[in-house]
């Protein structure tokens, strides 16, 4: 019976150390691509350079979202200036940061394939947003090595907008944390100051809008997923009504991850460094494309005349549920508001 014992016990030992060490090395292999993807993106961006040394990188990085647009359209400005300008400067900024997981290399072919449209916008994704072809972690190293099969509904939408994703960005172990660190990618830190957190679950969004390196990023919000890094980097945020864009996770699908119902739904959402960039974003967005491929939004277009007009609005607000009481402090501020 010791023997026998002894043999269990010793097997269990083996069999959990034999484990670590898988889970290890998975962890070390997707640090490893996201590692030679950098050094891809780096030559590429530096064999630009060279090409076109008069690119003007500090004023393309200067302009806000509209007037970036309005330049693209008329011809101003090259596409493929502009994005190995925010190429260079994602690298900067996830060098300081550790914001981004990996880059996304096809961003280079899609912009040959639509060479076409001159209305070129470049945003990066949280890492939840379904891209295919590339990982989704949600920060668990048991999505490790789960391709995803498919774009998800968003990322389609922007595209058949002429937008390209060409950064995909880090996020906290499951998503559930105010801060942004896993144990596969490390921790992303706050690029207005390294000693503070970005915020989460959008944290590596938030850092790598606030340091320059993308000029629009699409988050998520359960419960201050987009709110949190926008407030904690000095960004706008929109946490939009819960299905107005889209009903489910596409990552969570994709991984075939189950996560049981929340009281409060979780919402996709734009962030950006103002407030025009997310209407714009999101006037994009409720196109006829989206209410197509996803019969659970309600195809209701993006209403200018609201957001343009000058009428007063009436808003509707309470400072309780009856569940959770405000501390007196944010009570007072949100009566002052």
């Amino acid at each position: 019976a010791f023997a026998l014992l002894g043999g269990s016990v010793a097997a269990l030992v083996i069999w959990k150390w034999l484990r670590k060490r898988q889970i290890q090395e998975k962890m070390e292999e997707a640090r490893r691509t996201r590692d030679e993807g950098m050094r891809k993106i780096a030559k590429a961006v530096q064999q630009f350079r060279e090409q076109v040394p008069s690119a003007q990188t500090d004023a393309i990085l200067s302009l806000p979202l509209l007037e970036l647009t309005r330049r693209l359209q008329e011809g101003s400005l090259s596409p493929k200036t502009v994005l190995y300008t925010y190429l260079e400067k994602a690298l900067e900024v996830t060098q300081q940061t550790n914001c981004l997981q990996h880059f996304i290399p096809e961003c280079e072919e899609q912009l040959q394939e639509i060479q076409e449209q001159r209305e070129k916008v470049f945003f990066s994704i949280k890492d939840h947003i379904g891209y295919k072809g590339h990982l989704s972690t949600c920060g668990l190293v048991q999505c490790l090595g789960t391709v995803v099969q498919e774009d998800s509904v968003l990322v389609k939408v922007l595209k058949t907008q002429g937008a390209i994703p060409f950064a995909v960005t880090n996020v906290p172990q499951s998503l559930f944390n105010y801060d942004c660190s896993n144990p596969i990618f490390g921790q992303t830190l706050n690029p207005l100051n390294p000693q503070k957190s970005p915020g989460g679950s959008s944290g590596g969004e938030g850092a790598l809008i606030a340091g320059g390196g993308s000029i629009l990023g699409i988050g998520s919000d359960i419960g201050g997923s987009i709110r949190l890094p926008s407030s904690f980097c000095g960004l706008c945020g929109l946490k939009p009504t819960a299905q107005r864009l889209r009903r489910l996770d596409q990552c969570l699908l994709n991984v075939g991850m189950c996560f049981p119902p929340t009281p409060v739904p979780c919402a996709l959402g734009p962030m950006a460094r103002d407030v025009d960039s997310l209407a714009l974003c999101m006037k994009a967005l409720l196109c006829q494309e989206m209410f197509q491929l996803d019969p659970t939004v309600p195809p209701i277009p993006f209403n200018e005349e609201v957001y343009s007009g000058r009428a007063a609005l009436r808003v509707g607000y309470y400072d309780t549920d009856g569940y959770f009481p405000l501390p007196p402090g944010v009570r007072r501020g949100l009566r002052d508001t």
